[in-house]
């Protein structure tokens, strides 16, 4: 950041009903200027800390002012949210957007970037129409909240219990880093007492597993969002296919650019990284500036601009970037292959042969498929999830298949048990025989009817018939992969997917019945290798940001009882502007092949504040199992206990 810029870290902005604290940056030079907000309950002090964060710094070198706030019941600001993703989190941001764009410093118009959850807070400030507002850019944001934390319907195990939502009990647990801001002491005090009746959201989440009223009236209505939007999204991310349809509704013009990133900025990929804040910027620039202030004019761009998978054996992440106008999905019937199952084989003719396999019970498949799930992980061979459940292949490819768009796999099959997890992966199986994840699906059979209705309650469990057939669809998440000729495709079928989901209580073993089985793919096969008229070009990445942090992570198996472990370490520490900032936490999740009772996982945090005076450490523990859920607090000055509490959760 210039040394010309002006840091005002105790920006206090009035709402009817408490008071959002924020840090504004101000750029060098005469303003007035137009305004970037991000809107976060991440901690602008401390766990997001603003005055390190690449982004600010680009933005304000670039001129923008650029202003961080604590959301409403989070970080500095007043008060304790009672819950996540409600509707009065787009009101106050709105009033905080109309706030800024009344001050004498701004040109009154402002946009709104965020990844994440503050990416969602951009979605829902945007749908209350501030004035001001001109334009969002939200990155791996969830507008369909259930959808986020119940894929298919099912529980997604280790991303919500083992990391999201104990995440959110520390950061209200700690107190406000910046102690220069009048009356932080009791606002940390007020918290801690809000904190001991205020349901987990955790166990708000366990009991809530299908979409009822809870979970409609957090959606997102991004329907009325009339700004400019530019929506990033990762084929690895955890909310990427949400990124697509959200996209389409908004009623403005809207962006996407589709990377294979999981939840990281588009700079810190494992590939295909870009100039993003490059990118981001000719955006701002359009829609925040006006007349001579704006230094050049953007050329347009593809409606969606997409990154397309070209593994070899030389490279297992080379790629390209495309553009397009529309996202293909199975039901654009000019561009879909059809494949059909046969006896252990995958049909490129489309159709199914008479038979049946049976689906023995493992419920520790996935642990070899789910580095999409894990923070800064890669990709593993496949193929011990593979051997363990029911697979159909292509022979060896002649030509190459290009799969671009939203699957759909659509599977008959005979229940042992009234419920039943069905999980899709389709693989990219290399000649040396590794298998690389490309998609995946998984869906609650029981489920009978459309599981996530945007803004509605969807649809609740009706057992199914032991013993008798049924049938259902299994959506599977948008990709852009070209499967190389002496390639195979492949698609395994499972009744599990751990750690990623947790299977429905009496989930078991099944038949997959081939006839009537099949996998819709949005694609072509090429004559030969595939080649592409429609590549794009972004520019270089700036590398502004640092390597991300990544986890520890190992799988284990126990050769005594057959239990599976997953196991996650992370730490690292931040130095903030009176303060350091130390986080540490573990998570393990596991489970026994051959028993779904055994599911579990454990998690514990540690965030500490080092001031030159002492030291104030936030401990969460918390523990998930198929009938109860506990979550204990411990807070310790300079390692002496002063605050604890413990809850519990059953079913």
């Amino acid at each position: 950041m210039s040394e010309e810029a002006t840091v005002h870290d105790t920006v206090e902005i009035p709402l009817a009903d408490g008071t959002v604290r924020a840090t504004r940056h101000e750029p060098a030079g005469d303003g007035p200027s137009p305004v970037i907000l991000v809107y976060t309950p991440y901690h602008k002090d401390d766990l997001s800390n603003t005055r390190s964060d690449p982004l600010v710094s680009y933005f304000v070198d670039a001129g923008y002012e650029v202003v961080v706030a604590d959301a409403v019941g989070t970080g500095a600001s007043d008060g304790l949210s009672e819950q996540p993703f409600t509707a009065d989190e787009g009101r106050h941001g709105a009033a905080v957007v109309e706030w800024l764009a009344e001050q004498a410093w701004t040109n009154g118009r402002v946009g709104i970037i965020g990844k994440s959850y503050p990416g969602t807070t951009a979605l829902e400030i945007a749908a209350e129409n501030p004035d001001g507002l001109a334009t969002i850019v939200p990155i791996h944001a969830p507008a369909k909240i259930y959808d986020a934390y119940f894929d298919g319907g099912a529980l997604t195990f280790l991303r919500t219990c083992g990391q999201w939502a104990p995440n959110f009990e520390y950061l209200p647990l700690q107190p406000p880093a910046n102690r220069g801001v009048d009356g932080w002491a009791s606002r940390w005090d007020d918290r801690l007492d809000a904190l001991e009746d205020r349901e987990p959201y955790l166990f708000q989440y366990l009991s809530h597993q299908t979409k009822d009223e809870y979970w409609a009236e957090k959606d997102v209505p991004v329907g009325d969002i009339r700004v400019p939007t530019l929506a990033i999204g990762g084929y690895r991310d955890a909310f990427g296919g949400g990124t697509l349809e959200y996209a389409k509704r908004i009623d403005a013009p809207t962006e996407v650019v589709l990377g294979p990133w999981r939840h990281a900025m588009p700079e810190q990929g494992e590939t295909a990284r870009i100039d993003f804040l490059g990118e981001v910027e000719g955006w701002f620039d359009q829609h925040l500036r006006s007349g001579a202030a704006a230094e050049t004019e953007r050329e347009s761009r593809p409606e969606i601009r997409y990154w397309t998978e070209r593994p070899t054996d030389q490279d297992r992440l080379a790629g390209e970037w495309r553009g397009r106008e529309a996202w293909p999905t199975g039901e654009n019937e000019s561009w879909v292959t059809e494949f059909g199952f046969g006896a252990d084989r995958l049909r490129t003719d489309g159709e199914s042969a008479v038979g049946t396999e049976r689906w023995t019970v493992d419920y520790s498949v996935g642990t070899a498929s789910v580095g999409f799930e894990i923070p800064g992980g890669t990709d593993l061979d496949t193929t011990p999830d593979d051997d363990r459940s029911l697979t159909y292949e292509t022979e060896r490819l002649e030509d190459a298949f290009e799969l671009t768009g939203s699957g759909e796999v659509t599977l008959q099959f005979i229940p042992d048990g009234s419920a039943q997890l069905l999980a899709v992966r389709v693989v990219d199986v290399a000649p040396d025989g590794t298998g690389r994840l490309v998609t995946h699906g998984v869906r609650r059979a029981e489920l009978d009817g459309e599981i996530d209705p945007l803004g509605e309650p969807g649809a609740e469990p009706e057992p199914l018939v032991p013993g008798e057939s049924h049938s259902v669809d299994v959506s599977l998440r948008p990709t852009s992969h070209v499967f190389e000729p002496g390639h195979k495709l492949r698609v395994a079928v499972s009744g599990a997917f751990f750690p990623y989901v947790s299977p429905p209580e009496d989930s078991a073993g099944f038949t997959l019945k081939t006839a009537g089985s099949w996998c819709v793919l949005p694609g072509e096969f090429h004559d030969g290798s595939a080649t592409f008229d429609d590549s794009y070009e972004f520019d270089a990445p700036q590398d502004v940001y640092g390597e991300p942090t990544v986890p520890d992570w190992e799988t284990t198996v126990s050769h005594t009882d057959g239990t599976v472990t997953v196991a996650l370490e992370l730490s690292y520490s931040k130095s903030l502007a009176a303060a350091t900032f130390d986080y540490e936490t573990a998570t393990e999740a596991s489970i026994q092949r051959d028993s779904l009772d055994t599911e579990t996982v454990e998690r514990e945090t540690t965030a500490t504040l080092h001031y030159p005076t002492e030291s104030v450490s936030a401990q969460v523990q918390n523990a998930v199992t198929r009938s109860f859920a506990t979550m204990q607090y411990r807070l310790t000055r300079d390692g002496e206990p002063f605050y604890g509490e413990q809850k519990r959760w059953s079913d």
